[in-house]
C-alpha cells in the first residue's frame, strides 16, 4: 500500500465543534492501488468561521503549487452536491472554493451518510477533495460500514496508477541454501583471483571491488529468495466471536436507519449501548491476547521482551521532516535532510608535511581475517549491496584465499575501494526532540559488509600500534582495552579525594563536545595519524578511507546521495579509534600539576584544585581557554546544555567558569557516564535516580509479568539477573564498594518491587522472605560483591574489610601485546579425538582436583611406556583450568627441548585449555605463554583427547595428577588466584552475610520456619503456594490484619487462617490435610511444604478461594 505524504494543518477555527483539523494529503510517487481512510477531521459549525478555514486552505494550496493532493475534512457544510437534501451558506462557500480552485469533490450524492447520530439524524459533512489531475486516478470512493468508536464512518479512497517506488534488496540467508550459493560462486572465483593478482592501480582495484560485489550479488540472486516486506496480518486477538458481533452491530445499525421515526431514536440508543459493549469486548480480547502471548513465550528475549523493555524507535518517515512547509517531494525532503545532518566544513586546517618514511605494516594473514569474520553477528542489516554477514562467512569458509588476496591488495595499494565507502542512512528520532527538525535524528549508517571487514582489519592494526607504542594518553578511558566506565569514574573520584585531602578547593567541569564524531575535520585525523608515526601504508589507506565518502537516504522515488566531507566515517568501526587519536592532542597538553583532564570518548572532565578562590578561578579559566583553542582549531564546540560543573569546597559562591562568553552552569549533582555524582559525595542523587529508573523498569516488567499470567518464573528470574540487575550494577565499583546502612536499605527497597513482580506475592509480603524464596540475595550485598571484584581485578585496589590484595590475583593481559597478524598454523591445533590414532611417542597432560588439593602432571609416552613424567601439587584455591594450563605449559617446555623429533604431539582432554592457548588475544598469562612458544615452534602440535576412554597416555597423566593432588607434600607450586576463585570466595562471604541478615530479620518468620537456610536456588513454589506459606493471601485473617475486612472470620464462623482452610473449613473439605496439634504447627508447615502432593492440595485450595472470594467472607 502506497504511503502518502500527510500535511497536518492546525486551523484557528477548529475549536468550533469537535476540535479536529483538516488533513491535506499531497499525492507523491504513484502506485498500483493506494487507499486512504478518513474518519472526519475538522468540524466548524459557525458560518462566519468557514471563511477563515478556507483562507488557510487556500494558503496551503498556494504553497503546494503544482503538487497533486487530496483534502480530507469534516467541513460541516450542507449541499445536495455531496448528499444533503438542503443547502446552507457554509455548503455554498465550500462549493465556491472548490470551483474557484479547479478542484474535484470525490463524494457522490447517492453515497451512504458519513455521520450517524443516536437520535437518528444523519449527514454528509466529511468531504474528500482532490486536485483535478487525480480525477481519473480515483478508482473507488466509498463509505465503509465498519464499526467505529465515533459517530463518523470510515471513508476509503483507492487510487490506480503505476508503481515508481524503490526498495533495497535483502536476501533470506537465515533459511540456508548456502551449498547452492557456493557452487554458483565457485565458477566466478578463478577470474576474480586472476584480476586481483594482476591489479596494480587504484582505478583497477575500484573496478575489481565493484565486480566482486556484482558477482556475489549474482550468485545470491540465483541461490536465495528475496526478502519481502511483511504485510500486516490479522491480529491474533481477533476472534470469530468478535467478527460475528461486528456483523450483528452492522445489522442493528441498518435496522435503526430503516426504522420509523417513532422507534428510530430507541433503536439508535440500543445500537450505541451494544457498540459500547462491543468496544469493551475488543479491549478485553486485546488484553487476553497479549497475556496469552506472554504466557506462552519460549524465548525470554522474544518480541514480548522487546516490546516491553526496548523503546520502539522506528525509522523515521521522511514526510515528517518536511517541517511546516507542505511543499516538496520525497527527494527534495531527503536532500534537505542530508544537507542539515551532514553539512560541509566551513573551514579547514593545513596538512602536515613529513619527509620521514615509516616502514609499512605486514600483509594480513588468513587467521586474522577468519577471526574477524567469525566474530560478525548474524542477522545484522547489510549495506546497500544486500550482502550480509552470513554470505561473507560462507565465502571465507569456501574460498579463504579470495578475501585474503583482495584485502592484501587493498593494503599494498593503500586504497580503500570507493564502493565500500557508501553508507545507507536510517534516521531514528532522539527521545524528546522535535520530530520536524533534522537535528533531532540520529543517523544510523549501514555499510557494505566487505568494507566493514576490511575496516576492522585496519582498525585492529591501528589500535595495536597506538596501544603497543603507548601513543594514547592514559587519561583516555573510552573505547580502549583495559579501560572502562569504572576506570574513568575511579580516576574522577581519586582526583577529587586527592584535592580535598590536601585542603584545596576542587572544581570539576563536565564538558560534552557537540557532535564530536560527526564534525571532526578530516585533515585533523590525517595530521594526528602522521604525528603518531603509524606505518605508512596504514596512514595512507586511512587517508584514502576519508575520501569520496557518500551517504544515501532511501526514498520511494529512489536513493538520494550526498558527499560526507567531515566527521569520522559514519557508522564505521574506525570512528572511535580515529576520534581518540584526535582528542589525544588535547590530553597531551602540558597541564599544570593542579589541573587534571580526562576523557571517555567525547565526554571530557576538567578538574582543577587550588587553595584559594582566586587561584581556582585563574587556573580553571586558563585551562578552559586552552580547551577552547583546541576545539576551535578543530572546528568543534561544546553543548552548553550538557556542560556543567561541581564545586567541592566550603565556599558559598563558586568562581565563574566560561566557555568563551557563555557561563557554565553550576549544579549540585552532574550525570557523568550514567552515574550521578554530587558535591557531597554521599551518592544520594544517584540513589534517587536509580529509584526512578526502577519504577520505569518495573512498569515495563509488569507489562509481560502479571501476578497470575505472563512469562514463566524462570524467565522472570533470567530477565532480572541479565537485564534489571545489570542496570543497577553500572558503576557500582565506585558508589557501592562500602555502602552505608541507609544506602543499603534504599537499594533493597528498590529491589523489592521486582521481587513482588517475579513472585506474584501480595505487596505486604516480607522482602527478606521473597529474597529467600526466589534465591535472590539482597541487592546491596550483590552490588557490593561486584564492586569488590571490579576493584580487585580491573582497578587493582585492595579490599581492606576482607583483606583481599590485588597482587594475589591474576591480572588480565592486554590482547594488544602481540601483532594482529600472528596466528598458529592450522595443523598445530586439533579438536578431534587424537586417541583413535596415537603416535608412537607423545606427551599427555592433565589437571585434577580432589578433596585434598589440586594437581597437574604430564607423561611422555613412547611405545606405551612412560619414559618421563612430571607432576606438582597446587594450592587448594587453584582451579582445574589453571592446573591444565600449567601442565600444558610444562609439556610445551619439554617439547621445545626435543629438537630431533618432528612433529611433537601434546595431548590434553581439556578443550578450553587448547582454545585459550591457541588464541593470540587470550588474557591468561599461562595461555599467552603457551601461544608464544607454539608460535616459535611450529613443529609442536596440540591435540584434544577424549577423557576416561581407556587411552593409556591420558589415563597415566590423570593418575599422576590425582596422586599429586592427594599427596601430603608441603612443596606446593604457588600461583595467583583466578577470578573464578575470587567469585566463589565472595559468594561464600555473601551467603554468610545473607544468612546472618535472614536470621536477624523480624519479618518473614513463617518462611524462616520452612526455609531456615538461604540458597541461590529458587524454591519451586507456584504463586498460590507462596500466598499460603507466607500467610499473605486471600484469607479473611490477612484482610482483617491490614484493616481491609472488619472481621477475621470465615463464612463458616471460624477464624479464616491458611491453616483453617487447609485442615477444617467445610468450604474446602475436598482438599483437606490432617490438622496438626497446636504445638506441632511449625513442623506441619515444614512437612507440607516439602511434600509435592500436599502442595498440590494447597494450590487447589488457594485457587478455589481466589475464584470464590465472596463465598469465604462473612456477610
Amino acid at each position: 500500500m502506497q504511503q502518502l505524504k500527510f500535511v497536518d494543518i492546525y486551523t484557528t477555527t477548529n475549536h468550533a465543534n469537535h476540535g479536529k483539523e483538516p488533513s491535506i494529503i499531497p499525492y507523491q510517487s504513484p502506485m498500483e492501488e493506494t487507499s486512504a481512510e478518513n474518519n472526519g477531521t475538522a468540524n466548524t459549525s459557525q458560518c462566519e468561521l468557514i471563511e477563515r478555514t478556507l483562507e488557510e486552505l487556500q494558503s496551503i494550496l498556494v504553497a503546494i503549487k503544482k503538487e497533486n493532493f487530496i483534502i480530507c475534512a469534516d467541513l460541516n457544510g450542507h449541499h445536495s452536491f455531496w448528499g444533503y437534501s438542503n443547502e446552507d451558506p457554509r455548503g455554498q462557500k465550500i462549493l465556491d472554493f472548490v470551483l474557484a480552485n479547479n478542484l474535484f469533490i470525490s463524494n457522490t450524492s447517492d453515497a451512504p451518510p458519513t455521520h450517524l447520530n443516536y437520535n437518528g439524524s444523519k449527514g454528509w459533512p466529511d468531504l474528500s477533495i482532490c486536485s483535478h489531475q487525480l480525477i481519473n486516478k480515483i478508482s473507488t470512493w466509498e463509505v465503509l460500514e465498519d464499526i467505529t468508536n465515533s459517530d463518523h464512518q470510515y471513508i476509503q479512497i483507492k487510487l490506480n496508477t503505476n508503481i515508481t517506488s524503490f526498495k533495497l534488496k535483502r536476501y533470506k540467508t537465515l533459511h540456508g541454501n548456502f551449498q547452492k550459493f557456493t557452487e554458483s560462486f565457485r565458477t566466478r572465483v578463478p577470474k576474480l583471483e586472476e584480476k586481483i593478482s594482476l591489479c596494480s592501480t587504484t582505478e583497477v582495484l575500484n573496478s575489481i571491488a565493484q565486480t566482486l560485489q556484482q558477482e556475489i550479488i549474482s550468485a545470491c540472486n540465483y541461490s536465495f529468495k528475496i526478502r519481502q516486506h511483511k504485510l500486516i496480518s490479522n491480529p491474533t486477538w481477533w476472534t470469530a466471536n468478535l467478527e460475528s458481533e461486528k456483523k450483528r452491530l452492522i445489522a442493528l445499525r441498518r435496522r435503526a436507519q430503516r426504522s420509523g421515526a417513532d422507534e428510530r431514536q430507541a433503536r439508535f440508543r440500543f445500537f450505541k449501548a451494544e457498540r459500547t459493549k462491543y468496544m469493551g469486548k475488543i479491549r478485553s480480547s486485546k488484553t487476553n491476547g497479549w497475556e496469552n502471548v506472554c504466557s506462552s513465550a519460549k524465548n525470554p528475549y522474544g518480541k514480548h521482551y522487546k516490546s516491553a523493555f526496548r523503546k520502539v524507535v522506528l525509522p523515521t518517515q521522511l514526510t515528517v521532516l518536511q517541517g511546516n512547509s507542505p511543499q516538496g517531494g520525497m527527494r527534495k525532503i531527503a536532500e534537505e535532510t542530508l544537507e542539515k545532518i551532514f553539512p560541509y566544513p566551513t573551514s579547514t586546517i593545513p596538512l602536515l608535511s613529513t619527509n620521514t618514511k615509516i616502514p609499512d605494516d605486514v600483509p594480513f594473514t588468513e587467521g586474522e581475517i577468519t577471526n574477524i569474520i567469525k566474530s560478525l553477528p548474524n542477522g545484522k542489516a547489510p549495506g546497500v549491496d544486500g550482502i550480509d554477514n552470513l554470505i561473507l562467512k560462507s565465502i571465507n569458509k569456501s574460498f579463504p584465499s579470495l578475501l585474503l588476496n583482495f584485502f592484501n591488495k587493498c593494503l599494498s595499494l593503500q586504497t580503500f575501494p570507493d564502493t565500500f565507502k557508501i553508507s545507507n542512512i536510517v534516521l531514528f528520532q532522539k527521545v524528546g526532540k522535535d520530530p520536524k527538525e533534522p537535528s533531532s535524528y540520529r543517523p544510523i549508517a549501514l555499510l557494505p559488509t566487505i568494507g566493514k571487514v576490511l575496516e576492522k582489519l585496519l582498525t585492529q592494526r591501528l589500535t595495536f600500534f597506538l596501544e603497543n607504542g603507548n601513543k594514547l594518553n592514559e587519561h583516555q578511558h573510552g573505547f580502549r582495552e583495559g579501560k572502562s566506565v569504572d576506570t574513568a569514574l575511579a580516576s574522577f573520584m581519586e582526583e577529587i579525594q586527592k584535592g580535598r585531602s590536601q585542603g584545596n578547593h576542587v572544581l570539576a567541569i563536565s564538558l560534552d563536545i557537540k557532535g564530536a564524531f560527526d564534525n571532526i575535520l578530516h585533515h585533523a585525523i590525517i595530521n594526528n595519524l602522521k604525528k603518531a608515526e603509524v606505518p605508512s601504508n596504514l596512514q595512507n589507506i586511512f587517508e584514502n578511507i576519508l575520501k569520496n565518502r557518500k551517504v544515501l537516504l532511501n526514498t520511494q522515488e529512489g536513493l538520494v546521495s550526498r558527499d560526507q566531507r567531515k566527521g569520522c566515517p559514519q557508522g564505521s568501526c574506525s570512528g572511535p579509534a580515529l576520534w581518540n587519536l584526535v582528542v589525544n592532542s588535547l590530553l597531551n597538553i602540558h597541564w599544570s600539576p593542579n589541573v587534571h583532564l580526562q576523557a571517555f570518548a567525547d565526554d571530557l572532565v576538567l578538574i582543577t584544585k587550588s587553595s584559594t578562590k582566586e587561584g581556582l578561578k585563574v587556573l580553571t579559566n586558563d585551562a578552559m581557554t586552552q580547551i577552547v583553542n583546541w576545539a576551535e582549531s578543530n572546528s568543534l564546540t561544546i553543548s552548553h546544555e550538557k556542560s556543567n560543573f561541581l564545586m567541592y569546597s566550603k565556599l558559598v559562591a563558586a568562581p565563574p567558569v566560561f566557555w568563551k562568553n557563555h557561563r557554565i552552569k553550576r549544579l549540585h549533582a552532574i550525570k557523568f557516564l550514567g552515574i550521578y555524582i554530587d558535591d557531597k559525595r554521599n551518592w544520594n542523587s544517584h540513589i534517587r535516580y536509580l529509584s526512578q529508573k526502577a519504577q520505569i523498569l518495573n512498569q515495563n516488567f509488569l507489562k509481560i509479568a502479571g501476578p497470575s499470567w505472563g512469562i514463566s518464573r524462570s524467565h522472570r528470574l533470567l530477565l532480572y539477573n541479565t537485564v534489571i540487575e545489570r542496570v543497577f550494577a553500572h558503576g557500582s565499583s565506585i558508589w557501592c564498594i562500602n555502602p552505608t546502612a541507609k544506602i543499603s536499605r534504599k537499594i533493597d527497597s528498590i529491589q523489592r518491587s521486582f521481587l513482588l513482580s517475579i513472585s506474584g506475592a501480595y505487596r505486604t509480603t516480607s522482602t527478606a522472605a521473597l529474597q529467600v524464596l526466589l534465591g535472590l540475595p539482597p541487592l546491596a550485598l550483590k552490588l557490593q560483591q561486584e564492586a569488590v571484584i571490579t576493584n580487585l581485578i580491573r582497578l587493582r585496589k585492595p579490599e581492606l574489610t576482607l583483606q583481599l590484595l590485588p597482587d594475589n590475583y591474576e591480572q588480565p593481559l592486554s590482547s594488544r601485546t602481540t601483532h594482529p597478524s600472528l596466528y598458529l598454523l592450522k595443523d598445530q591445533i586439533s579438536l578431534s579425538d587424537g586417541g583413535l590414532s596415537p603416535p608412537s611417542e607423545a606427551i599427555y597432560t592433565d589437571g585434577s582436583k580432589t578433596e585434598k588439593g589440586v594437581g597437574a602432571a604430564y607423561c611422555r609416552i613412547a611405545q606405551n611406556q612412560i619414559i618421563e613424567s612430571w607432576f606438582v601439587k597446587l594450592p587448594s584455591q587453584a582451579t582445574v583450568f589453571q592446573a591444565e594450563l600449567l601442565a600444558l605449559s610444562k609439556a610445551v617446555e619439554l617439547a621445545k627441548t626435543m629438537v630431533n623429533q618432528t612433529p611433537i604431539k601434546i595431548f590434553t582432554d581439556n578443550r578450553a585449555a587448547i582454545q585459550a592457548s591457541s588464541n593470540p588475544k587470550s588474557k591468561n598469562h599461562m595461555a599467552r605463554q603457551i601461544f608464544l612458544s607454539l608460535l616459535s615452534s611450529p613443529n609442536i602440535k596440540l591435540n584434544w583427547i577424549k577423557a576416561h576412554a581407556g587411552y593409556f597416555g591420558n589415563e597415566s597423566a590423570d593418575l599422576q595428577a590425582k596422586s599429586a593432588a592427594d599427596s601430603e607434600t608441603t612443596n606446593i607450586h604457588q600461583i595467583k588466584f583466578s577470578k573464578a576463585f575470587l567469585k566463589t570466595h565472595l559468594k561464600k562471604f555473601l551467603t554468610q552475610e545473607w544468612q546472618r541478615t535472614w536470621e536477624d530479620a523480624t519479618t518473614g518468620r513463617p518462611i524462616h520456619n520452612i526455609i531456615p537456610k538461604v540458597s541461590f536456588d529458587p524454591v519451586c513454589w507456584t504463586r498460590e503456594e507462596i500466598l499460603f506459606f507466607t500467610q499473605h493471601g486471600p484469607f479473611p485473617s490477612y484482610f482483617n490484619r491490614f484493616k481491609i475486612l472488619p472481621s477475621p472470620n470465615c463464612s463458616c464462623g471460624q477464624v479464616g487462617t491458611p491453616l483453617h482452610y487447609a485442615t477444617e473449613c467445610i468450604l474446602t473439605s475436598s482438599w483437606h490435610i490432617k490438622k496438626p496439634a497446636e504445638n506441632l504447627q511449625k513442623i506441619w508447615f515444614r512437612r507440607v511444604a516439602a511434600n509435592k502432593n500436599s502442595r498440590l492440595l494447597i494450590r487447589k485450595i488457594v485457587q478455589h478461594i481466589n475464584n470464590n472470594r465472596a463465598l469465604f467472607r462473612p456477610d
